[in-house]
């Protein structure tokens, strides 16, 4: 029975990054993207936009959870990363989150560069999406509002 628990709340884990993905795919459409010449950022722990599937177990090993369109991987308590597949196999999307807890998660600058300056909402929550039309790629940034916020990055390709 815990086995099935636990496998519950992988799916529901799974589908919740799925739906930020979605969410962030949206944002795109309405518009708020910018473009940029290079990303700062390019990959996670190794992993970048094309590689196969193989490439990606050598870099994090054994995912918690994997199916044909991609892998959950659980770092820790405050870090997880969802590494989404093509048709062909290959990464198209990397998205990870870290929570509020998280000792040293990625600030804005670390993603967008030095001179990136964030647009902060009235509540404190900050999103930023870049286009990289030569790299093949769109970078996005998400922290929500509060005192210990969620924040989230995706590279995505286009």
């Amino acid at each position: 029975m815990l086995a099935i628990y636990q496998n519950s709340k992988l799916k529901l884990a799974f589908r919740a990054m799925s739906f930020l993905s979605l969410l962030l795919c949206l944002l795109i459409i309405n518009g708020q993207a910018q473009i940029a010449e290079h990303p700062v950022i390019k990959d996670y722990k190794g992993v970048k936009i094309g590689m196969t599937a193989d490439e990606v177990r050598q870099k994090l090993g054994e995912a918690k959870s994997e199916d044909k369109d991609g892998f959950f991987y659980v770092f820790s308590d405050t870090e997880t990363a969802q590494i989404m597949l093509d048709g062909d196999k290959k990464v198209r999307v990397i998205s990870i989150d870290y929570n509020g807890e998280h000792q040293n998660p990625p600030k804005f600058e670390d993603v967008f560069g030095k001179n990136a300056k964030p647009e902060a909402k009235p509540d404190g929550a900050i999103y930023k999406m870049v286009r990289y039309p030569d790299d093949g790629v769109w970078v996005a940034y998400s922290r929500l509002a509060g005192d210990k916020p969620m924040i989230s990055i995706t590279i995505n390709k286009q």
